[in-house]
C-alpha cells in the first residue's frame, strides 16, 4: 500500500521480529506515529475507503491500539486492526548497548510540506536552563536549518539527527538514542515521548510551544488534560510505563506466525500490495498533496524574530511533495550497527 507503512523504518522492525532478511510490501495501512487524535482521522484520512463496509477486500487498517486514550476504536465508521507499534517489535528484537545517561531533547519538528513557526534560540537557552547541556535530537528538516542548529549549538547542546523518515535505519537509530539516555524530554507530547516512557525511562515534556503552518491548536490544549501522569514530575516511572504501554499497544503485540499473516507476509509473493506501493499510491498521494496546498492558509509566524522561517515557495514546497513518492523498502536494521549522525555547526561567514 501507500509510502507511509514503510517511513521509520516500521516494516523492517516488523520482517525483523518474524525473521524475514527484509520487509515487505504490507496488506493494508499501518500507523506511523502516536497521536492525540483518531489515527483514522489522521493518519488514514486520505484513504476513505480502507477498512469501510464494502471497501476493497484484504486491505485492513492496522493500529497501535484499541486502548488509547486518545480515540474509541467503536466511534469510528471504519474497522481497525490492532497490532501493537513497530516499536514494540523492533525492542523486542533489540537491547540497550550503552549504561543510561544525559538528557536527549526532540523538538517538536516539521515536515517537509508544513514548516515549524517558533522561537528556537529561546526554546534552546530555556532548556538549557532547565536540562543542562543535552543531546538534541533534530528532524531533517530542522537539522538542514543553519539557524536552528546555530541555536542549539551556541546555547551549548550537542545536535545529532536520524536521517530521513524513508530511510530503513530510522528507527533503529532512534532506539539507540532513546535506549541510551536517562531523561528524554520534549516541549510537545509526541511519539519519541511515549516511546521513552515505554521504556521506563524518565520523560519531561515542557518548553517554549511552536506550530506548524495552518495547525490547529486546539487539540494540543487537552493533551495535559489527558495524560496527566506524562507530565506530572510527580508520577512514578511505572505509572508513566503504564500509560504509555496502553497507548504503544503492548497488548495487542502478535506472535511472529500470527503477524505474518496479518500483514499479508505468509506467502512468498502478492501482486495486489506491490501494485499499489509503486503505481496506485503515488498517483492518490499526488491528487491529496496538491489539494492540501491549494487549501493551506499561510500563516504569521510567532514571536521570535530571526528564527521564525521563511514562507514556503512554490519550488520548496514541490521537493517536499516529492519525498511522499515511493521508495525501495530498504533492509532490516540491526539496532546496534547504526548511531544517529552529527549535525556538525554551521560554518560562519569567516569560514570559522
Amino acid at each position: 500500500m501507500e509510502s507511509q507503512n514503510h517511513y521509520y523504518g516500521h516494516s523492517g522492525a516488523f520482517a525483523r521480529y518474524v525473521g524475514l532478511h527484509r520487509p515487505r510490501h504490507i496488506r493494508g495501512l499501518v500507523q506511523h506515529g502516536w497521536t492525540a487524535l483518531s489515527p483514522v482521522a489522521t493518519h488514514f484520512r486520505d484513504f476513505p475507503t480502507v477498512g469501510a463496509a464494502g471497501g476493497r477486500a484484504g486491505r485492513a487498517l492496522f493500529v497501535w491500539s484499541h486502548a488509547s486514550r486518545a480515540w474509541s476504536p467503536t466511534a469510528e465508521d471504519r474497522s481497525t486492526v490492532p497490532i501493537g507499534a513497530p516499536w514494540l517489535y523492533l525492542c523486542a528484537t533489540a537491547e540497550a548497548s550503552t549504561p543510561p545517561a544525559g538528557t536527549v531533547i526532540l523538538p517538536v519538528h516539521g515536515i517537509p510540506t508544513q514548516r515549524l513557526h517558533g522561537d528556537h534560540r529561546a526554546t534552546a537557552r530555556a532548556w538549557f536552563d532547565t536540562e543542562g547541556p543535552s543531546t538534541v535530537c533534530l528532524y531533517h528538516v530542522e537539522a538542514e536549518d543553519p539557524r536552528v542548529v546555530e541555536a542549539y549549538v551556541e546555547a551549548g547542546h550537542h545536535c545529532v539527527t536520524l536521517g530521513l523518515r524513508t530511510d530503513a535505519a530510522f528507527l533503529a537509530r532512534l532506539h539507540r538514542l532513546l535506549s541510551g539516555a536517562a531523561r528524554v524530554v520534549s516541549n510537545r507530547l509526541s511519539t519519541p515521548v511515549v516511546y521513552a516512557a515505554g521504556l521506563g525511562i524518565d520523560v519531561g515534556v515542557h518548553g517554549p510551544s511552536m506550530r506548524l503552518e495552518g495547525e490547529d491548536l486546539a487539540a494540543q490544549k487537552d493533551l495535559q488534560t489527558t495524560w496527566p501522569e506524562l507530565y506530572d514530575a510527580s508520577a512514578s516511572l511505572d505509572e508513566r510505563r503504564a500509560v504509555a504501554l496502553d497507548e504503544l499497544g503492548a497488548q495487542y503485540v502478535r506472535e511472529p506466525g500470527e503477524l505474518r499473516a496479518l500483514l499479508g507476509w505468509d506467502r512468498a509473493w502478492r501482486v495486489g500490495p506491490f501494485v499499489d506501493h509503486w503505481l496506485a499510491a503515488p498517483g492518490s498521494r499526488a491528487v491529496t498533496t496538491v489539494r492540501r496546498r491549494s487549501s493551506t492558509t499561510e500563516t504569521t509566524a510567532a514571536p521570535g524574530g530571526s528564527d521564525a522561517p521563511e514562507p514556503m515557495g512554490a519550488a520548496a514546497w514541490l521537493r517536499g511533495a516529492m519525498s511522499y513518492l515511493p521508495h525501495p523498502l530498504g533492509r532490516v536494521v540491526d539496532p546496534a550497527s547504526v548511531t544517529p549522525f552529527p549535525v556538525p555547526r554551521p560554518s560562519t561567514a569567516d569560514g570559522t
